[in-house]
């Protein structure tokens, strides 16, 4: 496992968008930008089961995942695992308070996102690679 040195966390906490490559069926790549939240090593996501990146997870574990400010930036590569464990819920409404505020990040959970079949996805740093 790769793991992310303090500098690397320091930025991931920042609030920026990830982009999230994912393998489809036919070997192509497929990215989507996608809200985050970090911890310690791993990096959380939460995705409806309806959505490409949720299929292509499940079927092919391997991702790549990048969070940039143009230049720097930190890219990992690494292995996404749905988190059956994880409260789905929980983790949506932390991740929309966490881009959008307290306010309209726990109305959007509680009134649109709590009503669709999620899941939440932990993916393992394999190999990290940085500029900062």
């Amino acid at each position: 496992m790769g793991s992310l040195t303090p500098r690397v966390r320091k930025f991931l906490d920042g609030v920026h968008i990830g982009k999230l490559a994912t393998i489809m069926g036919d070997g192509s790549p497929q990215v989507t930008p996608i809200w985050y939240m970090r911890e310690g090593d791993r990096i959380v996501i939460n995705t409806t089961t309806t959505r490409v990146k949720y299929r292509n997870m499940k079927r092919d574990g391997r991702v790549c995942f990048l969070v940039d400010d143009g230049y720097p930036y930190v890219v990992i590569f690494g292995t996404a695992r749905v988190a059956k464990e994880r409260d789905t819920m929980k983790d949506i409404e932390r991740l929309a308070v966490r881009y959008t505020g307290k306010e309209a990040g726990t109305r959007a959970a509680r009134t649109r996102f709590w009503k669709e079949p999620r899941v939440s996805v932990e993916i393992t740093p394999q190999r990290v690679a940085v500029d900062l």
